[in-house]
């Protein structure tokens, strides 16, 4: 038995190499969670601090960023920014990564700010779909993209009552055209 023979090395010994796909992540997280929790002590505060609807995003938002500065200190420990960047640019999760991360961005800066919350949401997941469930079938994946969010509306806004971003309200003006016409 060699003891130089990757397969005879015990388990959780070895562990995936860092690099600055995790780098690159830690930061975007810590980015994400900052705004959290800043937005989150921006809300105004009803009465007392207990009652702060801003609480659970700040904590939320702070809790994310500990985690997320963990994340890099790890990865930087792990020798994340000694590897050649290039090297890893041409790794296809960073690709997916980056992708990801312009879908999302194009999601909420775009997309929600233009159009419906459902016909925003239906775009964003038939992009995640095309990215990431490759291998589900086509109706399949557009009967989910358009059905969860018409269930995700009808959940939030009839049982409880809560609005949801996006512009105009798709089910307000189904109902119209159909009372209209």
């Amino acid at each position: 038995m060699a003891q130089d023979d990757p397969k005879h090395e015990p388990q959780g010994e070895t562990a995936p190499s860092e690099g600055p796909t995790s780098v690159l992540i830690a930061v975007g997280l810590l980015g994400v969670s900052a705004c959290y929790a800043i937005g989150g002590l921006q809300i105004r505060v009803p009465e007392r601090w207990q009652t702060a609807p801003g609480m659970l995003p700040t904590i939320l938002g702070i809790s994310l960023f500990i985690m997320s500065a963990m994340l890099l200190a790890k990865a930087i420990r792990g020798g994340a920014l000694r590897v050649r960047f290039v090297e890893e640019v041409q790794d296809s999760s960073l690709a997916r990564a980056g992708t990801t991360f312009l879908i999302v961005g194009i999601y909420y800066f775009g997309l929600l700010a233009l159009l419906p919350f459902e016909v925003a949401s239906s775009v964003f997941l038939l992009a995640m779909f095309w990215l990431y469930w490759r291998d589900g079938s086509t109706a399949v994946r557009v009967a989910t993209a358009i059905g969860l969010p018409i269930f995700i509306t009808l959940t939030f806004k009839a049982a409880f009552e809560i609005p949801l971003p996006g512009q105009g309200d798709l089910v307000l003006l189904t109902q119209y055209l159909m009372v209209s016409h």
